[in-house]
């Protein structure tokens, strides 16, 4: 009944990215007899593009091309320079995974990968975005490569290919969606009965953005993230094992669902190798994530990569040592501990008698121009998780989704949001729904008549001050000082200066609550934030929202999502800490009914506990 996606990256043992020129039947063989055993039914495979079309020009004088054939002079034997003994491989391959019931997810223009270009000699030095040449064998790889394979029943989805925003430069995100549109077309136009996926990684929220999540939504049906805390920013100021470090690909995916209004999966996944941490840490940190993203909506997780690649003298395993140490199974073919913890969810899914349903949420987290939206997003989320609370994005140009609760977390200069949908807000809100404010540098209209606020004066100072919150000390920096007075706000606390820095207004028959300093994007580089105390504002201003729950736990480390579908209630509590944590768990108006997996006193480290409840006081 589970439809959550469990599998992983896939390169042959014995040759890595020279898999299909050194093709190798029985390692492939070898590789997936070892790889079902553990659970992965899902793989991502990539026709590397240079040998599946070695397209080479033939010129005469000054360089005039006179035609194209493939490497050795080879006239193509089909109109689309496919090379056929690689597609005669791909067509093994293919029948090969039929029998281990693997399902793939092909990436097509596989020109990129772990650190090198692969492209067909033809197109050295042409932008593959831009360039006539470039763009015509691209659609004709598409056509006959897809053409050919698309009966094949284990092909789950095409993939438009492996980062191919890595592949050229782009001038802007014109360029970028026209060429999305274009693959992304090519692939439908000869195959509309399979999802195509974006492959993409490092998107961003605003529609500007150069490779921009809206731009991959509008012609793809699955979006990806890449998450690897080595490589995102913000994610690498903690250790692996660490609250800040194991949200991040929960977060980066529900970002990219939300935004994107497209289903999002984590397509690859790591810890970069044994340099970064150990072997049982990486497992933790892989079943910490299936918990997570299967819990927050995600469609799968799928690891990189299958085999560890240490015995191999290619390019670009000679150029990038992170790249050679970060298998599912080592180079003496032994499964390490993050195959087995995969084969350990993936036994707990099939077990299971329901399917998940969407995990309640509470208030939409809405990211503003001129901010790090990526970065703002991630720590709202992170603070919300320890509040107790569940949010979902939307960017400032948006239609505003319906929500009692809406956040606007440290706006930034004077292009916060369009004024039409300020303005929608700000009715939302007047009609009754609350709304939360923190200020980094932001210019926000009507500021006074919204707050209760009057801005006495403001200045740019790197300050640090604190404020007293129900007898606690939360500590807080800044980079703007907004010298403010009440007129008609309710102060909540005042910070050192004696200038208010939590408030609450009424506004209609809404709420807008204020912080005078941004507590979101102050984290962004600061180490070990979510072993303090500053998610403690969240749960003071949100206090009314969180009680609602039927399920609470107080522990910040411990983020529980609520899972309700008619007369089904189910709940799924998360320890990401590296300690055992009680989860002291206060039940409202229900009683645990069902435990599917875990301890509902005390949850292992970076594991969950499972459990089905009823509501009222006796369970049936």
């Amino acid at each position: 009944m589970n439809k959550f996606m469990l599998g992983c990256n896939y390169w042959a043992s014995n040759a890595g990215t020279e898999m299909w020129k050194n093709w190798d039947e029985k390692a492939v063989r070898r590789d997936l007899e070892i790889l079902t055993k553990y659970g992965v039914e899902y793989m991502r495979v990539f026709p590397n593009w240079r040998d599946f079309q070695p397209i080479i020009p033939l010129m005469e004088g000054q360089g005039k091309i006179m035609e194209y054939r493939l490497e050795g002079d080879v006239v193509p034997q089909n109109p689309y320079f496919l090379d056929e003994e690689m597609m005669n491989r791909f067509l093994v391959f293919c029948d090969i995974c039929e029998e281990y019931n693997i399902k793939l997810i092909v990436g097509l223009l596989t020109g990129w990968m772990s650190g090198r270009l692969f492209i067909p000699a033809a197109l050295f030095g042409k932008n593959l975005f831009t360039d006539a040449v470039a763009l015509l064998f691209e659609q004709r790889f598409i056509k006959g490569f897809v053409s050919r394979f698309k009966d094949k029943k284990c092909i789950y989805a095409w993939d438009l290919g492996n980062e191919c925003n890595c592949m050229s430069p782009s001038d802007n995100n014109f360029v970028s969606e026209n060429w999305t549109g274009i693959i992304s077309n090519a692939i439908k136009a000869n195959d509309n009965t399979r999802p195509v996926v974006s492959g993409m990684h490092s998107l961003g929220a605003d529609p500007l953005s150069t490779w921009s999540i809206k731009g991959q939504a509008e012609f793809n049906d699955i979006l990806t993230t890449h998450p690897y805390p080595y490589w995102v920013g913000y994610t690498r100021k903690d250790e692996i094992g660490t609250f800040r470090t194991t949200m991040h690909a929960a977060c980066e995916t529900k970002l990219y669902a939300d935004i994107g209004r497209k289903p999002c999966l984590v397509e690859e996944i790591g810890t970069m190798g044994p340099m970064m941490c150990s072997n049982e840490r990486a497992s933790d940190f892989l079943r910490c994530n299936m918990f997570s993203n299967w819990a927050n909506g995600s469609l799968g997780v799928m690891w990189w990569c299958a085999n560890e690649q240490t015995n191999l003298t290619t390019v670009p395993y000679t150029w990038n040592m992170c790249e050679v140490e970060l298998g599912m199974i080592d180079s003496n073919g032994k499964p390490k501990p993050v195959l087995k913890e995969m084969g350990k969810f993936s036994e707990f899914l099939n077990n299971l008698d329901f399917t998940l349903p969407k995990a309640k949420t509470d208030a939409v987290c809405i990211l503003t121009q001129s901010q790090s939206q990526w970065g703002v997003a991630y720590m709202t989320y992170c603070l919300a998780k320890q509040a107790g609370m569940n949010i979902d994005f939307t960017y400032c140009s948006q239609k505003l989704p319906e929500s009692e609760v809406y956040l606007l977390p440290s706006i930034n200069m004077h292009w916060v949001m369009p004024g039409k949908n300020y303005a929608q807000l700000k009715q939302r809100v007047y009609d009754g729904a609350a709304l939360y404010i923190s200020n980094e540098d932001g210019i926000l209209s009507g500021f006074e008549e919204l707050t209760g606020l009057k801005v006495m004066d403001a200045s740019l100072k790197n300050e640090k001050g604190f404020l007293v919150l129900d007898k606690e000390k939360i500590e807080f920096s800044r980079n703007r000082q907004f010298r403010t007075s009440e007129n008609g706000a309710q102060v909540i606390a005042y910070d050192n200066l004696n200038i208010p820095a939590v408030s609450k207004f009424d506004y209609g028959k809404g709420t807008v609550y204020y912080v005078n300093f941004p507590i979101e994007s102050m984290l962004l580089d600061e180490s070990d934030a979510f072993d303090k105390n500053y998610y403690k504002i969240y749960k003071k201003i949100f206090k009314n929202i969180i009680k609602k729950h039927d399920v609470i736990s107080e522990n910040p480390y411990i983020a529980v999502t609520e899972h309700i579908e008619g007369n089904d209630f189910y709940c799924i509590a998360i320890n990401h800490s590296p300690v055992c944590q009680k989860p002291d768990f206060i039940l409202n108006n229900c009683v645990i009914d069902k435990i599917y997996y875990g301890n509902i006193n005390e949850i292992d480290p970076f594991d969950a506990v499972v459990f089905k409840y009823t509501k009222g006081t006796v369970a049936k």
